[in-house]
């Protein structure tokens, strides 16, 4: 795996203790860390790094690329861009998060390019619905 400093670097940016301890931070929360997370990582890793900071910081990241913010219901989450495009199915009830095959996806995207002649460039996409679980607790919706 590539280094935070390399990672940091190929984007463009300095290289500071701050921008390092947010990655990491995004890094440890997994797929998915919502700002809360990455806030509450950061500020046990160093209580000198300002909220404004970790704001900032993010903002930077996404409009380079670096990181990836998506909106699952009223939350936004982020996670570190990945070289290799990926997708999730995610309850809006539980939360539970299952990855699904990109090809699976990228079958779509094509019969869209086919369809409606829109070259659609997903890296990351997330489904909501509902788990078997909490889709047998609601009963049928369709």
């Amino acid at each position: 795996m590539i280094s935070f400093d390399d990672r940091l670097r190929q984007y463009g940016f300095r290289v500071t203790p701050q921008r390092r301890a947010i990655m990491k931070a995004i890094w440890d929360n997994g797929e998915h860390a919502t700002i809360e997370e990455v806030l509450a990582d950061v500020q046990r890793a160093d209580a000198n790094i300002s909220p404004a900071t970790v704001y900032r910081a993010i903002d930077l990241f996404i409009a380079r690329g670096l990181v990836i913010a998506t909106k699952v219901g009223n939350d936004t989450v982020y996670e570190i861009h990945s070289e290799h495009p990926h997708s999730h199915l995610i309850c809006r009830m539980c939360r539970a998060d299952q990855r699904i095959d990109h090809a699976r996806v990228r079958s779509l995207m094509d019969d869209i390019d086919q369809e409606f002649d829109f070259l659609v460039e997903p890296q990351h996409l997330i489904l909501l619905g509902l788990c078997a679980h909490c889709r047998r607790l609601v009963g049928p919706q369709r």
